[in-house]
């Protein structure tokens, strides 16, 4: 008897444990923003113009909340339970917004215009935003395209194009958003002032 009790508590303990090891894995979310903490110095003085941030045209294999992740050449997979909080193309498009209208370049700044037609519009295509697998180590990886151009007549004044890798320390998704964060703003930062040295000189 006491060896059917003992057996019965062994099968319900392991039971148990197998309920508890199938519990769902809580997912984590990344985000993208503006460091608050990077904005720039003012600049000597503000350019005369409105500007209009268009949204973000991203490749729709990265258009989505998933994260991304590369191993083979022409081969990408999603991380299963590591999202981006809000997809990349509205954060970022909110990113670019929120740099400009703390630097000032422009007299206005803003996502969209409704009483006026802006001077300029930003246009911004970004090919690739995923984790790179290589052997042992992992990399993020931002191509990205600015474009600044005339409302009227849709010329192009100044773009930039970026394609970059940064390794991370180690396998960790927090410090694949810390570097596309801080990839997006050194590239947008130089973008800007490419416009400055331009726009200024016209």
């Amino acid at each position: 008897m006491k060896n059917q009790i003992l057996l019965l508590l062994v099968i319900t303990m392991l039971l148990l444990g197998a309920c508890r090891s199938s519990k769902p894995v809580a997912p984590t979310f990344y985000v993208l923003e503006f460091p608050t903490d990077r904005i720039p110095e003012e600049i000597p003085f503000t350019l005369p113009y409105s500007l209009e941030i268009t949204d973000i045209d991203l490749h729709p294999a990265f258009a989505t909340h998933q994260i991304a992740i590369r191993e083979e050449q022409h081969e990408i997979r999603y991380f299963s339970h590591h999202e981006w909080a809000v997809r990349p193309e509205q954060s970022l498009t909110r990113y670019i917004s929120d740099y400009f209208k703390n630097v000032r370049i422009f007299k206005n700044t803003d996502i969209r215009y409704w009483n006026i037609i802006p001077d300029y519009k930003l246009l911004t295509s970004i090919h690739q935003l995923q984790v790179i697998k290589d052997g042992n180590d992992y990399l993020a990886h931002l191509h990205v395209d600015f474009q600044l151009v005339m409302t009227e007549g849709t010329v192009t004044v100044v773009k930039h194009t970026a394609d970059k890798t940064r390794l991370l320390e180690r396998r960790n998704l927090n410090l694949f958003a810390g570097a596309i964060n801080d990839m997006f703003f050194e590239e947008l930062h130089f973008f800007a002032r490419k416009i400055q040295y331009e726009l200024s000189a016209e």
